[in-house]
């Protein structure tokens, strides 16, 4: 769940996953948890705390606050530091294993810590940020069939209970030139469906929270995260903005060797944003497109064909267009959003063919606690057929999956999802949030999918896994809760409770049916 702060001076801030730490004490690969709770004790004793601190996570997203331009009495050049510190608890009981199985029940403690610089010139932006990471109690036996949740990832990528990590975030330049245009170089966070803002508030609530990385994305909620090398270029006008760029994934997700370019893979982007009451009234319009190219030599290939491989043989442009609007209605506003995407190109060796959609609609009432009621639909594609020379599964390619699957035991492949949502303001300094899912495999022949696309450039993780369906396509209901919380100006903390009832897919693979995660997190920025 990602939080956005806002400081003095600095505008809007909204954590980007890859959070690195260059604390430099901590650069010792022993005792580095220690080392790095040490310092965050020195920095709440020493940093003045003050009230009012303005913290929103992706249930209540924001417009992203540009960075504002310097006033008369300003210089031109400024230097603005960030020290963030993300501290998390997760549980976990997954569902129960068949005999000799896995352990599906364990917790887990981590914390990131990140220091980032940024300089700005009259035409030019510097940033940098480095991040740490460090695990404690990560499970050693939470596998079979498959990981038991998140934790097993995470000791399955490092292969030790305190994964840790110091590792270079971002750096980057980007430049401002005339007319609207934007260059930027190096290496920088990208988020697919927020090239752009509408400029009005409740559609950049719906698609930050919604759209967002639906497609691309830097994998925020895992404690390494993603960060792309490339080139991005934007033209902004009044009615309409472009975007294209050419995108190389860095190593990161559960992979503690995070940082490290994943030179297998290839991804160009291109998208053009009209906004709203350009073509459609009160909605903001976008198309885009990717091409997604990948020759890892990653051992594993995720599909329902049960073929062994020696390397990765994807390529795949994928063409879609979103629109999402609001607008006043009574007593409140109605919202709305479609998304569609879809796909050819080449997977293994075979032709490719595969689609998304998702279509949703909410309304929020202009009254006390704000109450924001939302539903929708979304199916994406699987394969019909394993024998066939078709492959038919929607390919999400990098997204942040955590953002449509909280549970993070499902990916939106293979899959038809139908939600109802509530989410409430009790105080300007609280939201919380309620869901309800019903999970349904959309071909009984695919699999069951997780993952959240590439995290190592070579092994036998590709990203992506499939559970064997049993033959069904009951997946399960799904019972969410959230809550967050800005306790100070600087201090904010969330946490999430998520409940699976698994059907008929579940039950063909474990001897339970009940999953439990639960997390608790603590969000400090100076």
């Amino acid at each position: 769940m990602g939080v956005r702060v806002t400081l003095p001076g600095l505008g809007q801030w909204k954590p980007q996953g890859n959070c690195q730490a260059s604390c430099p004490v901590a650069r010792a690969r022993s005792g580095g948890f220690s080392v790095c709770a040490s310092l965050l004790a020195i920095l709440i004793s020493t940093a003045t705390v003050p009230a009012g601190l303005s913290a929103q996570t992706s249930m209540t997203p924001q417009t992203p606050a540009q960075s504002p331009a310097p006033s008369p009495a300003q210089p031109a050049r400024t230097w603005q530091w960030t020290l963030t510190n993300l501290t998390r608890i997760e549980s976990w009981h997954f569902f129960e294993p068949p005999p000799a199985g896995g352990d599906p029940d364990y917790a887990l403690v981590a914390n990131r810590f990140r220091f980032g610089v940024s300089r700005t010139w009259l035409r030019f932006d510097l940033n940098a940020a480095a991040q740490y990471v460090q695990f404690g109690g990560l499970p050693t036996g939470a596998v079979g069939p498959g990981p038991l949740g998140t934790g097993a990832l995470y000791y399955d990528h490092s292969g030790r209970t305190t994964s840790r990590q110091i590792y270079l975030r971002t750096i980057n330049v980007a430049a401002r030139l005339p007319r609207g245009v934007r260059l930027q170089a190096g290496r920088f966070g990208y988020t697919s469906g927020s090239e752009s803002s509408s400029g009005r508030q409740k559609v950049e609530a719906v698609k930050r929270a919604r759209v967002d990385s639906r497609l691309i994305g830097e994998f925020e909620w895992s404690l390494y995260q993603r960060a792309f090398d490339g080139v991005r270029g934007d033209v902004d006008r009044k009615r309409w903005h472009l975007t294209a760029a050419w995108l190389r994934p860095t190593q990161g997700g559960f992979e503690e060797s995070a940082g490290a370019s994943l030179s297998g893979i290839d991804v160009a982007v291109a998208t053009m944003t009209l906004r709203p009451d350009v073509l459609l009234p009160a909605t903001d319009l976008a198309l885009f497109a990717a091409h997604y190219d990948d020759d890892r030599p990653v051992s594993a290939r995720p599909d329902n064909t049960g073929l062994s491989t020696s390397r990765v043989d994807v390529a795949i442009p994928t063409f879609g267009a979103s629109a999402v609007g609001s607008t006043s209605a009574g007593r409140g506003d109605a919202d709305w959003l479609a998304w569609f995407a879809g796909q050819a190109g080449s997977w293994y060796g075979q032709p490719h063919r595969a689609w998304s959609l998702a279509i949703e609609a909410g309304y929020q009432w202009k009254t006390r606690w704000q109450p924001w009621v939302r539903a929708g639909y979304l199916h994406a594609s699987g394969d019909p057929d394993a024998a066939d020379a078709r492959h038919g599964t929607f390919f999400p390619m990098l997204p942040t999956v955590r953002k449509y699957s909280f549970t993070t035991a499902y990916a939106p492949m293979n899959l038809r999802d139908a939600f109802a949502e509530v989410i409430l303001r009790p105080s300007p300094r609280a939201t919380v949030r309620a869901d309800v899912r019903r999970l349904d495999l959309a071909e009984a022949a695919d699999r069951w999918y997780a993952g959240s696309g590439a995290t190592q450039q070579r092994g036998t993780s590709f990203g992506y896994a499939g559970r064997r369906s049993g033959g069904a396509t009951e997946l399960g209901t799904v019972i969410e809760g959230a809550a967050d919380v800005a306790v100070a100006r600087r201090w904010s903390v969330n946490g999430f409770v998520g409940v699976i009832h698994g059907g008929a897919v579940v039950r063909s693979v474990f001897a339970g049916d009940w999953l439990r995660f639960l997390y608790l997190e603590s969000v400090l920025q100076f």
